[in-house]
């Protein structure tokens, strides 16, 4: 089966489709490193109107650099197929998280919400509004951090309008009003609103408004006010509730100013969680004082009257105050007792979510391991029964998402010495080379270079696992003339079975690692010779 190709990238999996084009997952082919590709639909290319759109995406994307915006790799034209390359995100979309757990945890999904502001507050800083945001637009990496995308009909003030005056664009479960009725302002404060039906979602599991009619819940978004937070998620703090009604109000001079504004919003409510956390702890430790005399006996005022005692009635023990009194410090007791177990949690807890996490098969669900319960774990349990074992696991953590984020890295510069180094072994194992000798001579230098320096330390113990691996394959007892002998023959065996794809694969792996190497030049010249051969639709005669 012959690989689909666009320019040098070929595609593998459809992983989206959208109004204008179709998302593949794909491979870099001069790297072997994987990306996504958006390809313009082809029953839409013809469209002036849409290649216009789809160009403004383009220009967009370039001018976004940010931690939580998906980033653009470069984009083209063959023949008349337009398409543009950006970062793979592993973890998948919001929306699929939704789907399989059906609401969050208030603070994961606050978490989430505060990195959508950040990438809103960069997007909006440089003239973009985004128009879309929904679950389905934001994606997940496996490090935990969340990424915005699909800018196909997002607004760039600083440019011409594509969008005529009164159409509506958007999805409608996450639509503002202003912008059903597609009249001015339509601005910063319409992707909070967006953003505050997801975290909405987020909270309770629903959209704040649903139904099968599109006109029907384009009205409810107009005219209706959404369902009380806390009537269908009573566990979220009452501040969150009312952020939340500030996001989704319906004249946007009354939501939240701008998502800088909303940023400083959502450290107030978990800050006001952590006080009331507090005082109930103090409270509860306190206990009750009780007002005496100054010699500590209880004074009675002289001139009061002694009256003469009646005969009580018989009070059921239930309606007495002590009973309720009593009651109520129960209940608070237990409420602060969650709280605390919440905000503290034991090392137990703490050990048992951790270690349940990590031992699911999907990586993707060690994030919250990673992010949450190990760190605390060793952050306030440092000599606990499990921290040798938490430091391990954060460690297998560490290494795994450190790989991840170094494989996809694109044609991006290296964000530090040990990532660059770990990619340029990485290069020995690919395009069909699999010189081990090369590669463990570069972890080695890695594990030497690298010793004393914190900040590298995952990949030292990235080098040191691939140093192990490589060690009990025998790969320290190869030979590198005799790998790179056995790669070409390889490469000449594909061409001649017309397999040239790969052939030239390897035979450009060759050339790109060696070219510096004299000792191995002779290997070096006869993989120009091959590729210049297959590029004038010959082969030379060996």
């Amino acid at each position: 089966m012959s690989k689909r190709m666009i320019g040098p990238f070929e595609l593998g999996d459809r992983i989206g489709t959208g109004g204008m084009g179709v998302v593949y997952r794909a491979t870099y082919t001069k790297t072997g490193i994987p990306c996504a590709i958006k390809v313009l639909s082809p029953d839409v290319n013809d469209s002036p109107q849409v290649q216009q759109r789809f160009e403004r995406e383009i220009a967009i994307l370039k001018k976004l650099q940010h931690p939580h915006i998906v980033r653009y790799f470069g984009g083209g034209k063959v023949g008349t197929q337009r398409f543009y390359a950006m970062e793979l995100v592993q973890g998948g979309s919001l929306e699929g998280v939704l789907k399989q757990r059906k609401r969050l945890p208030w603070e994961e999904a606050i978490g989430i919400a505060r990195q959508v502001a950040e990438a809103l507050e960069h997007a909006h800083t440089a003239g973009v509004i985004h128009r879309d945001l929904k679950p389905a637009n934001l994606l997940l990496s496996p490090d935990g951090q969340v990424k915005l995308t699909d800018f196909g009909i997002a607004r760039d003030t600083t440019a011409t309008a594509l969008t005529a005056a009164g159409k509506t664009v958007g999805t409608y479960a996450y639509m503002a009003p202003e912008q059903i009725r597609g009249k001015p302002p339509v601005d910063r404060r319409t992707d909070l609103y967006a953003l505050g039906c997801v975290l909405f979602e987020m909270l309770t599991g629903e959209t704040p408004f649903d139904s099968d009619n599109a006109g029907e819940l384009l009205v409810k978004h107009l005219q209706d006010d959404p369902p009380r937070v806390s009537s269908l998620a009573p566990d979220i703090p009452i501040w969150l509730e009312e952020l939340v009604d500030r996001l989704l109000e319906k004249d946007p001079e009354e939501r939240i100013f701008d998502a800088l504004a909303l940023q400083v919003a959502i450290d107030d409510v978990i800050e006001k969680v952590s006080r009331q956390a507090s005082l109930v702890g103090e409270t509860l430790a306190g206990g009750v004082t009780k007002t005496a005399g100054v010699d500590g006996t209880t004074k009675l005022d002289p001139t009061r009257k002694k009256k003469k005692k009646k005969k009580q009635e018989q009070v059921p023990i239930y309606e007495k105050l002590w009973f309720l009194a009593a009651c109520l410090t129960i209940v608070v007791g237990l409420i602060a007792w969650q709280i605390q177990r919440a905000l503290y949690p034991s090392e137990g807890y703490l050990w048992s979510r951790a270690q349940a996490l990590m031992a699911e098969k999907d990586p993707t669900r060690w994030v919250d391991a990673k992010n949450k319960y190990l760190p605390e774990l060793l952050q306030r349990f440092p000599q606990g029964t499990h921290a040798v074992e938490a430091q391990q696991l954060l460690d297998k953590a560490d290494m795994y998402f450190a790989e991840q984020q170094a494989r996809n890295r694109g044609p991006r510069p290296a964000k530090s010495e040990g990532e660059r180094l770990f990619l340029e072994a990485q290069k020995y194992l690919s395009g069909g080379i699999e010189d081990r000798v090369s590669a463990l001579e570069v972890y080695e230098s890695m594990v030497e270079l690298l010793a004393n320096r914190p900040d590298e330390r995952v990949y030292v113990l990235l080098a040191k696992q691939k140093i192990a691996e490589i060690t009990v394959a025998g790969g320290d007892k190869l030979d590198r003339v005799q790998i790179i002998e056995q790669a070409l023959a390889r490469a000449d065996a594909a061409a001649d079975e017309g397999k040239v794809f790969e052939a030239r694969t390897i035979w450009n792996s060759v050339v790109t690692l060696y070219s510096d190497n004299q000792e191995l030049r002779t290997f070096v010249d006869h993989a120009r010779e091959q590729l210049e051969a297959t590029r004038r639709g010959r082969r030379s005669e060996q």
